[in-house]
C-alpha cells in the first residue's frame, strides 16, 4: 500500500498499464540519463509542478509542430568527463574533449534560439543554469581540429609541430627505401601475390618462404599457411626504431596538451555540469513531447476546483493495439464534479465498463506526471490528491490471501485515506462472495464511500447499488451501451440510467444453446425478469431517443447553415445592386459630361478672326473642368499599384517644342517657373511638371 502522502501505489500504477507508457516514454529518449528518468517517472498531486511539466511538453511539442528551424537534439553525455574533471590532476581524452566541445555548442545554439524566440519562456528554463560562453569552444579550436580531423593540430605546440615534421621526413624516407627494395625483390620474382602489408602499423615485404633467407632484414610474421614470410628490410631497421620514438613523444607530447586542457576546463565544471543536466532534461521533454505526438495529445485545460469533464478520451494502449488490426476506437466521455462526484457504471460484460475505469485512470494517472493526454483540447481537468484502483482478479500470494480478502485489504485502506479529493476507481465492486452477502456488503462500502465526500468511479451488477446511486443526489447512474438488435456491445458510456448486464443476450452470442438459456430463465424470480426487462427497454428506448434527438439537433444545424447562406446571399445581391445602380450613375454623369464636351467642340471657331470668341470658350471650359473636379466619384475607383519608371532628365528652355507624355498632344514652353512649366497646346495652356515632358524630335 502506498502512503498517504502519495499520489498513488505500485498496485494501482500495474492496473492501469502506467509501466507500459513509460516503457514507450524511454524508447522515444535518446541518452540512457534520460530514459532513466522516463522510467522512474511517477504521477505528483502537486497541481503547480504539473501544469509547469505540461507547458514545458506543449511548447516542446509546438516547436515540432510548426516545423521551426530549431538546433539539434543528439548529444553525448558527459557523466565519465564530469568525473575526471573532479580529480585534481586526472587528464580527459581526446574523444571527451570533443564531447565537452559539442555539448558547449549545442547549449549555445539552444540559448540563441531561445533569446531570439520569446514564445517558449517555461520551456527555456531547462537551461536557466546555463549560460553564453564560447571560451570553451575556442580554447578546443586552438589545439584540436574539431572540423575536420578531429584531431590534435599540428601546431597545437612548437614541439608538436617539430615532432611531427620529423615524422613525416623519416616516413618519406622508409617509403622510400621500402620501394626501392620491393621493386628489386620483385624483378627478382621473390615477392608473393600481395607483395607488401602491414604488421604493426609497419610496412614489411610479403616474401614467399622459400626466399626468405635470401632477404637482408627481420623477420616480422608468416601466413597462416606458412608459405609468406614478413620480412622488414634491413635498410628501415634504423629508421622504423627512429620513428617508433618519435611515436612516443608525439604520445607524450599530445598528453602534455591534453593534461593543460583539462585543467583550463575544469575552471568552467560548474558550467560543464550544467550542459550535461540541461541536456539530459531536454532530452527527456523532448521525448514526452514526441510521445504526445504519436498519441494526438493536448493539454486540457486544469480547473481551480475539484471537477472535470473529459471530451473524446482514448485509452492510448487500446488505440495502438486496434491501429495494428485496423478496428476503430470508441472515444470516452467522463464528466464529474462536486454535485456528481460518484459515477455507478453498469451494462453487459465485455461491454466496456473495466476499460472505461483504466482510460480515466491511466490518462489522469498521465497527466499528473505532466504527460499529455490524448483527449479533446477543449476537455476540463483538475488535479486529485489521490488516486487508488482495485480492478483485475488480484491475489496476494506472499500473504496467502484469496482475491476477495485481498479486496477487502484495499477496501479498508481507501476508506482509510479518502478525503474530498481522493477518485477510487473499483471495478466488479462487492463480486468474489456469496452474491446476496456480497451485495449488502458493497452497499455498506458504498454509503461509506459516498460519506467521505471522494470521488469515484465504480462498476457493478448488483442491483442494490445501482438503486442507491439513483437515490443519493451527489450520485449517478451509468450504462454501457449495447446494441440489443445485432447483440454487440458498443463500447460507449450514458449517464443517467443503470444499464442491464445482457446475461443472456451475452450467453448466445457466446454460443450458449437456446434451450439451456430458456431454462435458466425460467429460475429467475418475476421482480429480477421484470427489472432485467425494464432496463433492457429503457437503454433501447433511451438509445432510440438519442438517435432522433442527434438527428433533429443535425437537422436543425442544417437548416441554421442554410438560414445564414441565404442571408449572406441576399446581402451580397443587395450590395451588388447598390454597386450596379451607383455604377448606373457615374456612367450617365459620364455622358453628360461627353455630351457638354461635344458642345464645346461645335462651337470652337478654327478662323483667327474668331479668336475672342474662342478665348471666351476657353474660359468657359476651363470653369466647367475645375467645376467637374470638385465633384467626388460616388464609386471610389480601386488603386492599382504604378511602378515608377525612371525617366531621363532634360533640359528645358523657353521656347522649345515638348511632347505631352502619354499623349500625342505637343506645345511650345512659355514660362518655366521652378519644378512647374508652362506650355501652350493648341491656344491653352497648361501648367505641368518637367517629368511629364518629352523633347520633341
Amino acid at each position: 500500500m502506498g502512503s498517504p502522502r502519495y499520489f498513488t501505489d505500485t498496485q494501482t500504477l500495474k492496473e492501469l498499464q502506467f509501466p507500459e507508457i513509460l516503457d514507450n516514454l524511454a524508447a522515444l529518449a535518446h541518452s540512457e540519463s534520460a530514459k532513466r528518468l522516463a522510467l522512474k517517472l511517477k504521477p505528483s498531486n502537486q497541481k503547480t509542478g504539473i501544469e509547469f511539466q505540461l507547458v514545458q511538453t506543449h511548447q516542446r511539442l509546438a516547436i515540432t509542430q510548426q516545423r521551426r528551424t530549431v538546433p539539434g537534439i543528439e548529444f553525448e553525455e558527459l557523466i565519465k568527463e564530469i568525473s575526471l574533471l573532479k580529480l585534481e590532476d586526472a587528464v580527459l581524452n581526446l574523444e571527451g574533449v570533443l564531447r565537452i566541445y559539442a555539448a558547449s555548442q549545442l547549449v549555445n545554439q539552444w540559448l540563441r534560439f531561445f533569446e531570439e524566440v520569446n514564445a517558449y519562456q517555461q520551456l527555456s528554463q531547462v537551461f536557466e543554469r546555463c549560460y553564453f560562453s564560447e571560451d570553451i569552444q575556442q580554447h578546443i579550436a586552438s589545439v584540436v581540429d574539431v572540423k575536420i580531423t578531429k584531431n590534435i593540430k599540428d601546431d597545437a605546440t612548437r614541439e608538436l609541430f617539430d615532432i611531427r615534421s620529423s615524422m613525416k621526413s623519416v616516413r618519406q624516407k622508409i617509403n622510400r627505401n621500402f620501394d626501392r627494395e620491393m621493386r628489386k625483390l620483385l624483378k627478382e620474382g621473390w615477392l608473393g601475390d600481395t607483395q607488401e602489408t602491414f604488421l604493426g602499423e609497419r610496412r614489411v615485404l610479403t616474401v614467399q618462404s622459400g626466399y626468405k633467407r635470401r632477404v637482408l632484414g627481420t623477420v616480422v610474421g608468416t601466413s597462416k599457411t606458412g608459405s609468406l614470410t614478413y620480412i622488414e628490410p634491413q635498410v628501415n631497421r634504423e629508421l622504423n626504431h627512429e620513428l617508433d620514438c618519435l611515436m612516443d613523444d608525439e604520445r607524450k607530447e599530445i598528453y602534455r596538451i591534453l593534461r593543460a586542457l583539462s585543467h583550463h576546463l575544469r575552471s568552467y565544471l560548474p558550467l560543464i555540469q550544467a550542459y550535461q543536466e540541461a541536456l539530459v532534461l531536454f532530452d527527456f521533454v523532448t521525448a514526452k513531447a514526441r510521445l504526445a505526438s504519436s498519441m494526438q495529445a493536448a493539454v486540457p485545460s486544469i480547473s481551480s476546483t475539484t471537477s472535470f469533464e473529459w471530451k473524446e478520451a482514448f485509452h492510448p494502449m487500446l488505440v495502438a493495439t486496434n491501429q495494428r488490426i485496423g478496428k476503430p476506437t470508441v472515444a470516452q466521455q467522463f464528466s464529474l464534479d462536486s454535485n456528481q462526484r460518484i459515477l455507478v457504471i453498469s451494462g453487459p460484460n465485455a461491454g466496456g465498463k473495466s476499460l472505461t475505469l483504466k482510460t480515466f485512470g491511466l490518462l489522469q494517472c498521465m497527466l499528473q506526471s505532466g504527460l499529455l493526454i490524448p483527449v479533446h483540447q477543449d476537455s476540463i481537468a483538475c488535479i486529485f490528491q489521490h488516486l487508488y484502483s482495485d480492478i483485475g482478479d488480484n491475489q496476494s500470494i506472499e500473504n496467502e490471501l484469496s482475491t476477495y480478502s485481498y479486496r477487502l485489504k484495499r477496501m479498508k485502506y481507501f476508506l482509510e485515506v479518502a478525503n474530498p479529493k481522493t477518485v477510487l476507481l473499483l471495478d466488479e465492486f462487492g463480486s468474489g462472495s456469496d452474491p446476496e452477502l456480497g451485495a449488502s456488503l458493497a452497499e455498506v462500502f458504498f454509503e461509506e464511500i459516498y460519506e467521505k465526500h471522494c470521488f469515484a468511479m465504480i462498476t457493478t451488477h448488483y442491483s442494490a447499488i445501482k438503486v442507491k446511486a439513483s437515490e443519493l443526489p451527489f450520485a449517478v447512474n451509468g450504462a454501457m451501451k449495447f446494441d440489443v438488435k445485432s447483440l454487440k456491445p458498443l463500447y460507449e458510456l450514458v449517464l443517467g440510467l443503470p444499464g442491464s448486464s445482457f446475461t443472456f443476450e451475452v450467453a448466445a452470442i457466446n454460443g450458449i444453446p437456446k434451450p439451456m438459456i430458456q431454462e435458466a430463465k425460467k429460475k429467475l424470480s418475476s421482480d429480477t425478469k421484470r427489472l432485467n426487462q425494464l432496463l433492457s427497454s429503457i437503454q433501447e428506448e433511451k438509445q432510440y431517443y438519442q438517435k432522433m434527438v442527434q438527428e433533429h439537433k443535425n437537422a436543425q444545424e442544417r437548416m441554421l447553415q442554410e438560414l445564414s447562406r441565404l442571408k449572406q446571399l441576399e446581402n451580397d445581391n443587395r450590395s451588388k445592386a447598390k454597386q450596379l445602380s451607383l455604377q448606373a450613375e457615374e456612367q450617365a454623369k459620364a455622358v453628360q459630361l461627353g455630351q457638354k464636351f461635344e458642345k464645346f467642340l461645335n462651337r470652337y471657331q478654327p478662323s483667327r478672326k474668331k479668336q475672342k470668341e474662342n478665348e471666351a470658350l476657353f474660359e468657359e471650359i476651363r470653369s466647367f473642368i475645375v467645376k467637374a473636379r470638385s465633384l467626388k466619384p460616388t464609386i471610389k475607383p480601386k488603386k492599382t499599384v504604378v511602378k515608377k519608371v525612371e525617366q531621363p532628365s532634360f533640359e528645358f528652355k523657353i521656347g522649345d517644342k515638348v511632347k505631352i507624355q502619354g499623349s500625342k498632344q505637343t506645345g511650345i514652353i512659355q514660362a518655366i517657373e521652378k519644378q512647374k512649366i508652362t506650355v501652350l497646346v493648341n491656344h491653352l495652356k497648361m501648367t505641368l511638371t518637367s517629368d511629364k515632358l518629352l523633347p520633341f524630335p
